[in-house]
Parts: C-alpha cells; sequence; structure tokens
C-alpha cells in the first residue's frame, strides 16, 4: 500500500475577531473566508493521508476545516495561550495532527528528566510548542507513528536590559544590544533542547520496537546542516563507540549505529543526488529549508529488514514565487510531502 504524509505551517491560523501576538494582527472576515478557501484547495494537492499542523490558534476552526476535507481523525495535546490582559489576544500556538486513518493514541511529548539532567536547563524546562505523539491505524498494515513538531524559531528571546532610567543613551543602546545577542543565543538553546528531547523520545521508541515505521514531520526552524537539525537526526558517521572503531565493531553494533537514525525523506527519495533542494521559507529574498519529514530505518530502503520505502518527495512552493497573494491569506512556508510504499506481506506487529 502506497500513504502520503505531509507537513503544513498554516502561518497564524487565528480566526476573527482573535489576533495573534498585537492586536493589530487580525485577519478580516473576507481574508479569512480566502485563508481558509486557500488551505482547502493546497490540502487537495497534497492528497497526504497524514498531515501536522503548525501554528495552530483556532482549533475547532481547523477541525472543521479537515474534516470536510476528508480527514476524519484530528487532535491536538494542548489549548493555544492568550495574553493576559485580553484574552482575544493569542500569544502562542499549537500544533496538530489530521489523518484519514483511525488515531488509536494521542499523547504529548514533555521535556524529560534525562534531558533535563543531561543539559543545562532550568528544571522546569518545556518545549515551546509541545509535539505531538499519534499513533496511526492503517488497515491491511498495522500501526505506524508519527510526531509533529514545531521548534522554538530563530526569533531572539526576549531578555530584560541591564541599564537604570538615568543612564545616558549610549549605555542603553550597549544594554539593549547586549540582551538582544544573549536572546539569540537563549533561542538557539531552546531550539537545540527541544531537537535533543524529541530525538531521544524517537530513539527510545526505536530501540523498543525498532521495525516500527516512525515519522517526524515538522517546522524545525533550522537548515539541513545546523546542530539542531543533527541533534534531531543522528545522521553523522558514528566514529567510535567506547574506544573501539566504527569498523571494529561487532556486526550488532553496527547495524545499531543505522537503526538509530533518523533519514530526511528528501534523502531518501529517489532521483534527489544532485538535484537541489526546493526552500520550504524564504526570508529577505534568500531560500532555505526549515521544514522536514524525517522517517526511522523501517523506512529505510537500504535496511534489509525494512517494512516500506520512501518513493516520491515534493515540495509544495508554487504561492511563495510572486503570486500577488500575501502570506497572510496563504502560507509563508511550503508544504513538503512524502510518498511512502509499505509492504503488506510483513509479519510484524506494528
Amino acid at each position: 500500500m502506497f500513504i502520503r504524509c505531509g507537513t503544513f505551517n498554516l502561518y497564524q491560523f487565528a480566526a476573527p475577531p482573535f489576533s495573534w501576538y498585537e492586536k493589530e494582527n487580525f485577519y478580516t472576515a473576507d481574508e479569512w473566508q480566502a485563508k481558509k478557501a486557500w488551505i482547502s484547495s493546497r490540502l487537495k494537492e497534497m492528497d497526504c493521508d497524514v498531515i501536522g499542523f503548525q501554528e495552530v490558534f483556532s482549533i475547532d476552526e481547523l477541525k472543521a476545516l479537515v474534516n470536510a476535507a476528508g480527514y476524519a481523525y484530528f487532535d491536538v495535546v494542548e489549548q493555544p495561550e492568550h495574553d493576559l490582559h485580553d484574552t482575544l489576544i493569542f500569544t502562542s500556538p499549537v500544533v496538530a495532527v489530521a489523518a484519514r486513518f483511525p488515531l488509536s493514541s494521542v499523547q504529548a511529548v514533555r521535556f524529560s528528566q534525562q534531558s533535563e539532567e543531561q543539559l543545562p536547563v532550568e528544571a522546569d524546562f518545556k518545549y515551546s510548542r509541545t509535539p505531538v505523539r499519534a499513533e496511526v491505524e492503517l488497515p491491511g498494515f498495522g500501526n505506524i507513528l508519527v510526531y509533529v513538531s514545531h521548534l522554538k524559531s530563530k526569533r531572539a528571546i526576549e531578555l530584560q536590559p541591564d541599564y537604570d532610567d538615568a543612564d545616558p543613551w549610549k549605555k542603553k543602546v550597549l544594554a539593549t544590544m547586549q540582551a538582544r545577542s544573549a536572546g539569540h543565543v537563549a533561542a538557539l538553546l531552546q531550539r537545540g533542547a527541544e531537537a535533543y528531547d524529541l530525538y531521544m523520545a524517537v530513539s527510545t521508541q526505536i530501540e523498543a520496537q525498532p521495525d516500527k515505521p516512525i515519522l517526524v514531520l515538522g517546522d524545525m526552524n533550522d537548515d539541513p546542516d545546523s546542530t539542531p537539525v543533527e541533534a534531531l537526526s543522528n545522521r553523522a558517521w558514528l566514529f567510535e563507540v567506547d574506544g573501539v572503531k566504527y569498523q571494529n565493531l561487532p556486526m550488532e553494533a553496527k547495524v545499531s549505529a543505522y537503526q538509530y537514525k533518523l533519514y530526511d525523506a528528501f534523502n531518501l527519495a529517489p532521483n534527489q543526488d544532485g538535484l537541489k533542494r526546493t526552500p520550504t521559507h524564504y526570508y529577505r529574498g534568500e531560500g532555505n529549508t526549515l521544514d522536514y519529514i524525517f522517517v526511522s530505518n523501517a523506512l529505510n530502503e537500504q535496511n534489509n529488514r525494512a517494512v516500506g520505502k520512501v518513493v516520491d518527495f515534493v515540495v509544495y512552493d508554487e504561492h511563495l514565487h510572486s503570486d500577488g497573494v500575501g502570506n497572510k491569506k496563504q502560507s509563508d512556508h511550503a508544504q513538503p510531502v512524502v510518498r511512502i510504499q509499505l509492504n503488506t506481506n510483513h509479519e510484524l506487529n506494528l
């Protein structure tokens, strides 16, 4: 059987009369209808069986939209946050999952105590947007496991500058710039910690059920060669374990080195060698990849125990190329979609 999975950053999905972050950020009735119509059209184009969504504020409205598009199953694991002084202003979105097939289990991925102990973070550290972990029941095959994520953005975390009201402007400027510098590092640390903890959750699941297909769908807010993406995928070569060079490891250990990686679906898709990667986001005219689909070794064709393989990878980005319609009515992200062939003859209890 074949399935299609995608990730879709909706760009501030907040129904009127709600605003996002600031009171002036809102949709008129006409803009909202246009945005929903475009999303419905894009969902039809993507033709996915499972989709992960980011930047969701209005949960009920999204549920109604995806239900109408043929996705009978939809869930979230938390509610968006509101401004303390104005409940019509959203301050933090959530992620969501939608599927054509039953969701047998939907859980939140909470930042683990083990991650707190391994990393220099506060004891109450948490994800900026809690990831979703969903079991999807595929008739004639079994369950696959899908994670939906939206890691912390590159936007600097706002830190209070260290100056007094009576200080000269020059000192205030310096303190403000120093605080901004620290804020950029804080954002990177947040994103990196989230990537590490998500990898811990996924790799623990792989250890328990190595033959179960796992997909991670999301806006990772960083480049393919970045440290957070490396922390999530663990794609780098493993040179040695316990002082033993890789080439001298027993075969079981060598196999494990591939088993616990996450594979970028773009790289596994046929005929991608030498092709320039299609950006999923543009900033000041420069394209970059922020949105990814990762799969476990169970979907790596090079694995002789694989129960499926990536057969196609497409990025839907037409709306980002001067179509005359602003991001507000569409999205500022492209939508990656992977097509996977699953072996329905497997004899595994997934």
